[in-house]
Formats: structure tokens, C-alpha cells, sequence
């Protein structure tokens, strides 16, 4: 197929006029907002948890399946003994009697596996026997879940059209919340509407002048392996990478020449293995370094002087996998505190020039509490006896970018899968960036499994080629630098300067703020009213290095309350109006 013919092959895609409703499984929910919620179960009617709200709708593929709580967080693959009771042929007289329902599917999602209950026999059941999927793959007050309509327990052993169904959601134990609370479970459809395919993503890049950047799990070297070789081979020259990020890989040497082959063209250049952990580039190496103790970060900073005006400073990580939780909070905390301390105060294993774009990915096993997330995203360290205040990681004192991308013919967004394995595939694989100096491009998880014999042969690929290279799936960004640093319509701060967001806000006693600072430096805070007029000035005087804090109790300059109402916090350093955050006072 030439280039002319895949295009006009894409516009198939969006000639016709569809209903439906497309869901994307990837922990996000805005693809949610219009579907109506079709049960609401009451407040405080549980224990342990307390379900909220329930929404359903479909694809062609799938059912899809949005269940919250009203408060907590809980993680869907483990820790919880939440039961997914679907009737699927609106039969009481059928199946497993609960509830006023007859369910041929028993789902229990903390223990991973279900029964489904046919001919009057209960048959264990794995997730991939219902293609389950879920998310996110990290704790929430949300989840989003898709299971195959086409599966032999929702078609009743392929002797069923899914049509009308039933379902109830029920977590085991006294005192447990049911929803919905009514016997006779909740009554839902699945029509014949013809719902779109997932829109084509191009593998090339949309501006040729963008940076191309490859993050992989290759699985116990899986590019050395002989028999796996081929099929990297093939995702490596389609995806046509300027930068690979390899977890599980151990000899830079080895793994230098094979990439060197794939691509004779360019003069490759690798990093020193740390751990297992690789960096290859088309790029010069200015400088490579561990980050954290168990060297299970590390980073190489490239020169890209030519493409970007600045060198690019890429950041590997192969976090503690499975449950070992403490172990990957730890080693978040101790990343945040080695970049808080290298951005502010230049203590890093190189020079790193302030405003230098940086990206941080890799495989980071985030299957646990979504604070390790936030710690990455925000910088909310949660050992700061040990590792230190808390810091925004943006130069602009603002969190990076946790980049969501999706299959390139799929819409779902997970990065590891194992159908073998008792948990359903998962996001594990992550791209952080810095937005304030940093633009994206094209970016995507690529999965041959769910790509189309035309394209795969447009790209020079098999459709087995993801599936038998690793449990990962690869995933792409390309990026530029941004057009203008002023978007966000902040000043970076200086290097050496942290302003914090004042807490709590609202607030109706007091409000504290915090700044740290790596020199003297003249400040001045100040609360400040929509016309403009200064209320209170908290400070005005010259700081040494250091950690401040200040605190507001609602008092003008003449020890009067304030109205009620928005304020400004104004900080100035050195006569320079650094950073206006918006605050509300509630009496």
C-alpha cells in the first residue's frame, strides 16, 4: 500500500455518521461526562466503602462499566472484596441467584478471578476469559471497566446475543454496601448501534523536526533473545526512533551494536548501563548518572543544541515492581529530593542549565496507591524527615505532564499485559515531561495485536510482532520545544527561588504560605484585593537561604477582618512580581 492509499484507507474511518458511545479504558474520565449516570446509591449506607454513582454503555467490542464511591480511595486489583454480579440474559430463573438476579458472571475483583455459572455449574474464571480491563491501574474513587460482549460467559457459551442484562455491585462482609440496594439488580441494554472504530494514529511523526522518543520494558534483555529478535527489529524501524529508553536490558555494549545495525545510517551513541536500565541516542552524550540509591533512575543528558537551542535531559526509571509499595515510594521520595535539590541549588551530577527540557519515563510499576504517581507529577514527598520538603518539578514551579496516550488502533491505554497472569493488563509504563519548556507532538502505545493486516503491512510489521517481543508494549513521544514560554502566563522563576501554594484554600482562619530560598533575597508578600488595593503586607525585608513561612489570618493593615471575598497573593523578589496565586477568604 503506498502513502496515497493508507490515508484515503483512514478515511474510511470517519465517512460515515455513527452513534454510540467510544470509550477509551485509561483511568481518565472525561469520555464519561455525557453518559448519565443510571443508578445513584444513597450516602453513608456502608461500612468499609460506600458506592456511588453507575454508568453503562458499549462499543462494539466491549461493555463499559463507570462505578465510584462517594469518599476513599480503593485499588481495584487487590485489597478489596468488591463482587460484579451480571445477569446476562435478564433471566432470574438462569445462573447464580443474588440479589434478585440470576448472574452467570461472579466477578471479584480483589481476588482476580469469578465464576461463571452455566447449565447449572460453576467454572472458574481468569480475567483474560473476559478480556477484562481496567482503570486506572493505580487506587481512586473511580474506575472505569470493559469486558468483551463477546464472551462466552456474557453470550451464555456463544449461544446468546448480549441484549438485556442485569447487574448489582456488592463488596462481601457485614455491614458491606450493595448497589443497588434494591433486590433485582439494575436493568440495562446493549443496542445494535454501530460504534466507530478507533481513528487510525499514523506511526510517523506529524513535523519531521520533532525528537522521537522510544520507552520500552524489553523483558529480561529481550532484544538479545534470538527468537525475539526479529520482532523488536520490526518495532524499532517502524516506530524510527532519536531516542531509546530500554528497562530490563543490562550491556550497553551489546545492545549499542544491535541498534547500530537496525540503523546504519546514523552514528548511535549509549549511555552506561545502570541497573538495567539504557539509554541509546542519535544524539551525543553529554553526560549519563544514577539518580537514586538503588540505581533504579537514571539519566543522560543529550546534545540537542542543534534541534532544540538546548541540550535534553532524559530520565530512566524501572521502579519496585508488584506489591512492594514502600519500596516505590521511597524511591519517589528520594528522586523528588534529588531533583528538588539539583533544579534549586545546582546539586546534581552535571550542570544542568536552567529551563533545560526534560522527560522522565520508563517502566515505574505504579500498581499501588496513586500517591507515588503524585509524587513524580508534584513533587509531594511523603518521607520529608528523610528526603525533604516538597517541590514542584516544573521550572515554572508548577507539576510536569502525566502523558496519556492511546493503542494506535485501540481505544485503551494500557502499557503491560499478560494473558496468563491473574491481573489484567495495566498502565505501568509512564511518560512525565515538562510542559513549560516542552511541546508534544505525535505520541501513542503501539500493539500490533489490534492493528489491521494493511496497515501492519505498510509499516513493515506482523501482527504478533508486540505480543511475542515483551509484556510491555512500547511507548512513543515526539516533542519540540514550546513557541513561547509565557502560555501559562507565569514567570519561570529564577533558579534558586520555590514558591509553594498556599494552604488550605478556601479557608476561613488562616491561610500558610511557604517559600524556600537557595540565596539572600529581597522579598515582598502581599495580600491584595480585585481592585488592586494592598490589604496586609506579610513581609518586606531581605531573606538568607533557607525554608520560610508565613501565615495570613485574615487581617487588613489595621488589624481589621477582611470581607469575605477573592484576594491576591503577590511575591515579589527583588522588585520582580514572581508569582500572583488567588486565594479565598470565607469568614
Amino acid at each position: 500500500m503506498d502513502r496515497l492509499s493508507y490515508y484515503g484507507y483512514l478515511i474510511l474511518y470517519v465517512s460515515v455518521l455513527f452513534a454510540g458511545d467510544p470509550i477509551i479504558i485509561d483511568g481518565q474520565f472525561e469520555d464519561w461526562s455525557d453518559i448519565p449516570i443510571i443508578y445513584s446509591d444513597p450516602e453513608n449506607d456502608g461500612i468499609l466503602s460506600d458506592f456511588f454513582n453507575l454508568k453503562i454503555t458499549y462499543d462494539n467490542d466491549f461493555v463499559f462499566i463507570y462505578v465510584s464511591f462517594h469518599s476513599g480511595e480503593f485499588l481495584f486489583q487487590d485489597w478489596n472484596e468488591f463482587h460484579m454480579y451480571i445477569d446476562a440474559d435478564n433471566d432470574n430463573n438462569t445462573g447464580h441467584p443474588i440479589a434478585g438476579i440470576g448472574a452467570e458472571l461472579d466477578w471479584c475483583f480483589g481476588e482476580r478471578s469469578g465464576y461463571q455459572y452455566f447449565n447449572g455449574q460453576a467454572i472458574e474464571l481468569m480475567q483474560n476469559d473476559i478480556i477484562l480491563r481496567i482503570g486506572p491501574t493505580i487506587t481512586s474513587q473511580e474506575f472505569e471497566i470493559g469486558l468483551s460482549r463477546n464472551s462466552t460467559v456474557l453470550t451464555l457459551n456463544n449461544t446468546h446475543s448480549l441484549e438485556e442484562a442485569r447487574i448489582i455491585f456488592v463488596e462481601s462482609g457485614g455491614g458491606s454496601d450493595q448497589l443497588p440496594d434494591e433486590s433485582g439488580g439494575i436493568y440495562f441494554t446493549i443496542e445494535d448501534d454501530i460504534i466507530p472504530s478507533a481513528f487510525p494514529i499514523p506511526l510517523g511523526k506529524i513535523d519531521e523536526e520533532d525528537i522521537r522518543i522510544l520507552s520500552y520494558n524489553t523483558l529480561n534483555e529481550g532484544i538479545l533473545d534470538s527468537d525475539r529478535q526479529p520482532h523488536f527489529k520490526r518495532i524499532f524501524q517502524a516506530i524510527n526512533p532519536d531516542i531509546i529508553a530500554l528497562q530490563e536490558h543490562s550491556d550497553w555494549n551489546q545492545i549499542d551494536d544491535v541498534i547500530q545495525s537496525w540503523f546504519p545510517q546514523d552514528i548511535w551513541h549509549a549511555s552506561w548501563t545502570y541497573r538495567d536500565l539504557v539509554i541509546l541516542s542519535r544524539f551525543p552524550i553529554i553526560g549519563d548518572a544514577s539518580l537514586i540509591s538503588s540505581d533504579r533512575t537514571m539519566c543522560a543528558l543529550l546534545n540537542t543544541e542543534q534541534e532544540l537551542g538546548k541540550s535534553l535531559l532524559i530520565i530512566n526509571s524501572h521502579l519496585s515492581c508488584c506489591g512492594n509499595n514502600e519500596d516505590r515510594q521511597e524511591q519517589v521520595d528520594e528522586f523528588a529530593g534529588v531533583w528538588r535539590d539539583w533544579i534549586l541549588l545546582g546539586d546534581g551530577s552535571f550542570n544542568l542549565e536552567f529551563g533545560t527540557p526534560f522527560i522522565h519515563l520508563g517502566d515505574f510499576n505504579f500498581v499501588g496507591f496513586k500517591q507515588q504517581v503524585e509524587t513524580i507529577r508534584v513533587g509531594d514527598i511523603v518521607d520529608e524527615n528523610e528526603f525533604g520538603s516538597d517541590f514542584f518539578p516544573d521550572w515554572d514551579s508548577t507539576s510536569i505532564v502525566d502523558l496519556f496516550s492511546r493503542h494506535t488502533q485501540k481505544r485503551m491505554g494500557f502499557t503491560w499485559q499478560n494473558d496468563n497472569s491473574s491481573y489484567n493488563p495495566g498502565k505501568l509504563d509512564y511518560i512525565f515531561y515538562s510542559d513549560a519548556v516542552l511541546d508534544t507532538g505525535r505520541h501513542y502505545v503501539l500493539n500490533t495485536m489490534v492493528m489491521d493486516e494493511q496497515i501492519l503491512d505498510f509499516y513493515g510489521l506482523e501482527a504478533e510482532d508486540t505480543y511475542l517481543a515483551s509484556d510491555h508494549l512500547p511507548r512513543v513521544i515526539d516533542v519540540r520545544m514550546r513557541s513561547s514560554l509565557g502560555i501559562k502566563k507565569e514567570k519561570i522563576i529564577p533558579m534558586g527561588c520555590k514558591i509553594y501554594n498556599s494552604f488550605p484554600n478556601p479557608f476561613n482562619s488562616s491561610i500558610s504560605l511557604k517559600f524556600l530560598s537557595s540565596y539572600p533575597m529581597h522579598v515582598k508578600v502581599s495580600v491584595v484585593d480585585m481592585q488592586g488595593n494592598i490589604i496586609k503586607v506579610l513581609i518586606n525585608e531581605t531573606k538568607s537561604p533557607g525554608s520560610w513561612h508565613l501565615t495570613w489570618d485574615g487581617l487588613n493593615e489595621k488589624n481589621i477582618l477582611a470581607s469575605t471575598g477573592l484576594y491576591f497573593i503577590l511575591f515579589e523578589s527583588d522588585g520582580v512580581i514572581m508569582k500572583a496565586e488567588k486565594v479565598i477568604f470565607l469568614k
